[in-house]
């Protein structure tokens, strides 16, 4: 039996015959192949990530508006007339309100064109969402008629 640690060391490297087993680890060029990878993953998944935020944000604004809408209505039954101010609705005081709320918000909804027998009601790009260039800003009225302004898509495709 062989005392010296050196030796024993090399013996318990050994695979077969004179061969010595190779140190395991990665080289700089495995690391490279393995961050252009993630990095192609990136930005493939960032584009969609982010117009699937954007879509999001787009039903919490026509929620509300036809949430604003059915306020309209039941404001109507009771004065025969509708509201001209977000008070009137029971909204926070202002020109607008922030949605879905002022710490983070993504559309400004307001009240526009109303009288005694017609309204239309605005949800109006706001932040980030300004970003969304296919649909912007959202229209609602007094018939039900849903429709967009300042955006290149459809009020049919925004409204979907």
């Amino acid at each position: 039996m062989n005392k010296n640690p050196e030796n024993r060391i090399k013996e318990a490297l050994r695979l077969d015959g004179n061969a010595y087993m190779r140190e395991r680890g990665i080289t700089l060029i495995e690391l490279m192949i393995t961050v252009v990878i993630i990095a192609i993953l990136a930005a493939i998944a960032y584009p969609s990530y982010t117009q699937y935020v954007l879509r999001s944000h787009r039903t919490a604004a026509k929620t509300a508006l036809h949430d604003m809408a059915s306020r309209q209505e039941r404001f109507f039954s009771t004065n025969n007339t509708y509201a001209t101010t977000l008070a009137q609705l029971n909204y926070p005081a202002g020109a607008s309100v922030p949605i879905p709320d002022a710490s983070s918000h993504f559309y400004d909804l307001s009240i526009s064109a109303a009288n005694a027998t017609s309204y239309t009601l605005i949800a109006t790009s706001a932040g980030s969402q300004q970003n969304d260039l296919e649909c912007a800003n959202f229209t609602l009225d007094q018939l039900g008629s849903q429709g967009i302004t300042g955006g290149t898509g459809t009020a049919q495709t925004c409204w979907r």
